[in-house]
């Protein structure tokens, strides 16, 4: 049997069925779930018939707003974060320089543990902003459509 010609022509009996409230939430909610209608559900489940392609999800717009914050968000704490990466490698120049000059290491060393007590802070920074850029790659692909949410079994 071939699945030819448009739904409309093809499917002409309607059929009434009858829940409860709270089971018809959680059929709707298994419905949005799997990305499907609640017709195509019900006759993937009663009668086995295969899903149907799930069309390209439409941009969730309250997502794609929190997502475009985020970026925005995040960018700033980067140029930030360059800024502060710029004075510490010049602090880190200034202390090369000055034992290349011949100055004793022992007058250097409240400077040089300064400098690296800032490079822990800021390898410490990064690590946020990374973690930061991974959930805006998670945030951006809900808000796309593209991450996949948990079926019902797996809620």
């Amino acid at each position: 049997m071939t699945r030819s010609g448009s739904e409309k022509r093809r499917t002409t009996r309607l059929v009434p069925m009858r829940f409860t409230p709270a089971d018809e939430q959680r059929l709707r909610a298994a419905a949005e779930a799997y990305g499907q209608s609640l017709a195509a559900l019900t006759l993937h489940a009663i009668l086995g018939l295969p899903l149907p392609r799930t069309r390209r999800p439409r941009i969730e717009e309250k997502r794609l707003a929190e997502y475009l914050a985020a970026v925005a968000r995040s960018a700033d704490a980067i140029r930030a974060s360059l800024a502060e990466l710029g004075k510490s490698g010049s602090n880190l120049n200034q202390i090369a320089h000055n034992l290349n000059a011949g100055f004793p290491p022992e007058r250097l060393m409240n400077a040089l543990e300064a400098a690296l007590q800032e490079h822990a802070r800021l390898v410490a920074l990064h690590e946020e902003l990374l973690k930061d850029a991974q959930e805006l790659r998670t945030i951006g692909m809900r808000a796309g459509g593209y991450e996949r949410r948990n079926s019902p079994q797996e809620s």
